[in-house]
């Protein structure tokens, strides 16, 4: 009689229950044990564990409505979206909306984000940016600069993958503002 040797190779989003213990990281697992017939063998598990992206975006507007992926908030509050991922693990997306209509103290400046969509240079401008920051839809910067001493910043997006991505631009104030982009490849 002979022992045995099985491999296998799972990838796994959070978690992955092997033999009876769960494991919660990458990596290469063994699990020794005796065949019926009182042979030594050992399983091997070649293991990838993946994790959902989160974002957090906030939004001030004095407008008395907000549209976000389609759905339109006439309230302040907090919204959440989930999108599918490339690694199985769906990425979360919460929205901190606050709707200041009437209150001229709260405006933000406008700051214009063009083309849209871009395909090679996406244009970012207005006054009082400190920081930009670009996430994709699972939630990972993508892009991110600070210490703007410019009123017009200019991103090469020509080596990102086609989709949707959010724009943060952080104002000395340190208010944040957010803008929906489309990356497209022609």
């Amino acid at each position: 009689n002979h022992g045995t040797h099985n491999v296998e190779t799972e990838t796994a989003c959070e978690s992955f229950t092997w033999h009876g213990t769960e494991y919660t990281t990458s990596g290469t697992y063994t699990y020794a044990y005796n065949t019926a017939d009182g042979c030594e063998s050992t399983d091997t598990l070649h293991l990838t564990v993946n994790y959902p992206g989160t974002v957090d975006i906030e939004v001030t507007t004095t407008d008395s409505c907000y549209e976000w992926n389609s759905e339109i908030y006439c309230e302040s509050g907090d919204y959440t979206q989930t999108f599918p991922a490339a690694n199985g693990c769906d990425s979360t997306v919460t929205l901190h909306l606050t709707i200041t209509v009437g209150m001229d103290e709260h405006v933000l400046p406008d700051i214009e984000v063009y083309p849209n969509p871009a395909s090679s240079t996406l244009n970012i401008k207005g006054q009082d940016m400190r920081l930009i920051s670009i996430y994709n839809t699972d939630g990972k910067p993508v892009y991110s600069t600070d210490g703007l001493t410019s009123d017009l910043k200019q991103v090469d997006v020509s080596r990102f993958a086609a989709g949707q991505y959010y724009v943060k631009v952080t104002l000395v104030d340190n208010r944040d503002i957010t803008k929906k982009v489309i990356i497209k490849r022609r």
